[in-house]
């Protein structure tokens, strides 16, 4: 084996692009009905989530066929929910509907940052020529950022409140996950490798958990990283 020149680099980095495969928040409806207090209520979300996101991706050669991969990814997020609500004791006696009836829209948008850490095993050593394949696993962190909110509030058919802009508080602010996937490397005659690649990952726990808003915990994306 002539180990004078190395397909795979020691140590390389790239952009990379990636399209989630499914949808980080699905259109749900759900309702809620309690007695204390006295509640009923429907509630249904949106999804306004780019599938398209982008980051940078480093790699680190720990043996021939072994190496250590490490990424930073932005994905903006974003829903949809609107809240119907009745409050109060239904009297049965009445003509109409004497609860209050309140229904609230709200508009979020936020930042997902991954940070996915892998072991990839590559098929064959990083001396021979030619296309490579590998499969890789490992764990990821998830943080939400930058939040905004709009929310909006209409009580008994009244006038419209608007707009309330304080950002909602999400059910966490990190969440880890696990992840496995497979790829190949392939060097145009400039000496530039192309990655191509489908991840998995298993989010534990979910950032966004409020009623009919929750986040997908499925991760499916195929990605393309263009490395020096």
């Amino acid at each position: 084996m002539d180990k004078s020149r190395a397909y795979v680099r020691r140590f390389s980095i790239g952009a990379t692009l990636d399209v989630n495969g499914l949808t980080t928040i699905k259109d749900r409806t759900a309702t809620k009905i309690t007695t204390t207090p006295p509640l009923a209520g429907r509630y249904t979300t949106t999804g306004a989530t780019q599938r398209l996101g982008y980051g940078v991706t480093g790699q680190v050669v720990v043996t021939p066929k072994f190496a250590v991969s490490a990424g930073l990814y932005l994905h903006r997020i974003g829903y949809k929910m609107n809240s119907d609500e009745y409050v109060g004791v239904l009297d049965p006696n009445a003509t109409i509907d004497n609860r209050t009836h309140q229904v609230t829209n709200e508009d979020t948008r936020a930042r997902f940052y991954d940070l996915p850490v892998t072991v990839r095993y590559y098929l064959k050593s990083r001396y021979v020529p030619g296309p490579r394949f590998f499969l890789e696993g490992g764990g990821a962190l998830r943080r939400i950022s930058n939040i905004k909110s709009s929310i909006d509030t209409t009580v008994d058919s009244g006038t419209r409140s608007c707009c309330v802009t304080t950002a909602i508080t999400p059910a966490r602010r990190n969440i880890h996950g696990f992840v496995g996937g497979l790829g190949a490397q392939f060097i145009d005659p400039f000496g530039i490798r192309v990655i191509p690649e489908v991840r998995y990952t298993r989010w534990q726990g979910k950032i966004l958990d409020n009623l009919s808003t929750v986040v997908q915990a499925n991760q499916v994306e195929a990605m393309v990283t263009i490395s020096f």
